[in-house]
């Protein structure tokens, strides 16, 4: 793949000259370090860019939201705090090879899918992104720290970290490798813990839909204090203690309601240890399918895969891919994606033939970290040759692409990010993965604002954790039918 918009302000000392795997990588010399900081320094905390770019269509990063927008109630619906900019232009398939250098592959193949109803409507960049001033503290002391146990199989190599060196905040900060990104990317901060109501939908090719309803609940240990970490030897010693651990429970449709799955990362093994609660038979099995690389992801119809969560996420005890070296670069993302996040937003007024409606969606010009990779010869996935866009300023993936066993665009994906403010994390309200050859698409569950009339509320972050969800005595526990 070529890449004809790499940022060329970007100090060299971030890319490594090749991606050879070596036993342990990742922590920088302090000298390194000393670019990270909170004011002052050429990279943020994160590892971001400080600086705009020299056109000045990215601004410089100068602390994100920091204040509530006015008109916000904590707890309540989140305020758009950028409602009043204007649209700058709108690129459509009649003028998108004028942008074509600010525009991923997949967004292209978008444009010349759906040539009469995709667009992008184009707003200022607003790098909206703010933290927890500990996940910023945090973050600085990985950068010298924070290393992968290693191992002289290629496979294994970056797929644990060592515990000890590490503290609740961005990994790698100043990433040498794609390995490193993608961590940085699937274990992205999205808070302690997170409850919801979450609502989505599979679109058929002619714009109905199946919408469904799952309770998601999941905790991240990652993320916490020792003294937060549910003290129970399935969270604190289990696989080395776990990463993160994820449960949802069916609401509707009937066919579904009721069953239940729960498991964890650890840090020895990304492999998800899943269980599930079969509704009828009462009883909990092992569920190794459950996120397991290409397996169909939960409720997508077969139109995600379970490592497509997040866009692309590390699943799996072994890393199926060979990347490509890591890239940096300028695209128009969906970002700040606030009116879609809006009270009385339905899925009529979302769900689109073959995408979702343009005029909910803003994109901004935003700098990407680009990882892209290829199976190994001895591995088997759905899509052997892939892409993921992540955030410079969060981690968050952006936009993804994946490509067919004849290397033909086959999915595209989108996030529709924004900052909950009351909480300062970046998470999806809503995303989309776009089958282009057969015009269907999923829509993770997310989407909290569809329930508002049966009186759903926005997620909890950082509330009490929902731990027994994810082991399975509680999974029998707590399932009902």
């Amino acid at each position: 793949m070529k890449y004809q918009n790499l940022v060329g302000v970007i100090p060299a000392l971030l890319f490594s000259a090749g991606m050879v795997a070596t036993p342990v990588q990742a922590k920088v010399s302090a000298e390194e370090a000393m670019q990270l900081g909170l004011t002052g320094t050429p990279l943020t905390p994160v590892g971001a860019e400080r600086a705009g770019n020299a056109e000045g269509t990215i601004p410089e990063w100068t602390g994100g939201i920091t204040e509530y927008p006015e008109g916000y109630v904590p707890g309540g619906w989140y305020v758009d705090p950028f409602a009043d900019d204007e649209i700058l232009f709108t690129i459509t398939a009649q003028n998108y090879k004028q942008y074509a250098d600010k525009l991923t592959p997949g967004t292209q193949a978008l444009f010349e899918r759906y040539p009469d109803s995709f667009k992008m409507n184009i707003y200022p960049t607003r790098r909206s992104a703010s933290f927890p001033d500990s996940y910023y503290e945090n973050s600085i002391w990985n950068a010298t720290n924070t290393e992968f146990v290693g191992s002289d199989d290629p496979t294994l190599a970056e797929r644990s970290v060592k515990k000890e060196t590490f503290k609740p905040g961005v990994w790698f900060p100043i990433p040498k490798t794609a390995g490193e990104a993608l961590w940085n990317h699937t274990y992205f901060y999205w808070g302690k813990s997170f409850q919801a109501n979450s609502y989505g939908m599979n679109v058929f090719a002619d714009g109905t839909y199946a919408d469904h309803m799952k309770v998601d609940r999941w905790i991240m240990p990652w993320a916490m204090t020792a003294d937060e970490i549910p003290d129970s030897d399935y969270f604190k010693t289990k696989g080395g203690g776990a990463l993160w651990c994820g449960s949802q429970e069916d609401v509707y449709p009937p066919r579904t309601a009721g069953q239940m799955f729960g498991g964890c990362n650890t840090w020895e093994q990304n492999d998800f240890d899943a269980y599930l609660y079969i509704p009828g038979q009462r009883r909990v099995r092992k569920a190794p399918e459950i996120g397991f690389y290409d397996s169909p992801g939960s409720g997508s119809d077969g139109l995600r895969t379970a490592d497509q969560r997040f866009l692309w996420a590390i699943t799996g005890s072994e890393e199926w891919y060979e990347f490509d070296e890591l890239k940096k670069a300028e695209y128009y993302v969906p970002y700040n994606s606030y009116k879609m996040a809006q009270p009385g937003v339905t899925f009529d007024d979302l769900a689109r033939p073959g995408h979702l409606n343009p005029e909910y969606k803003r994109y901004e010009l935003h700098r990407t970290w680009v990882v892209e990779g290829r199976t190994r010869p001895q591995f088997r996935h759905l899509s052997p040759h892939r892409l993921v866009y992540s955030d410079e300023d969060t981690w968050a993936g952006l936009s993804a692409d994946m490509y067919d066993a004849e290397d033909k665009m086959w999915r595209v994906s989108e996030s529709y990010n924004i900052n909950f403010y009351d909480h300062k994390l970046n998470y999806f309200w809503g995303d989309a993965h776009m089958d282009i050859i057969s015009g269907r698409y999923a829509c993770v569950n997310s989407f909290y604002n569809i329930g508002i009339k049966d009186g759903n509320k926005p997620p909890v972050f950082d509330g009490e954790p929902a731990w027994t969800h994810q082991t399975p005595a509680g999974l029998r526990k707590h399932g009902v039918r």
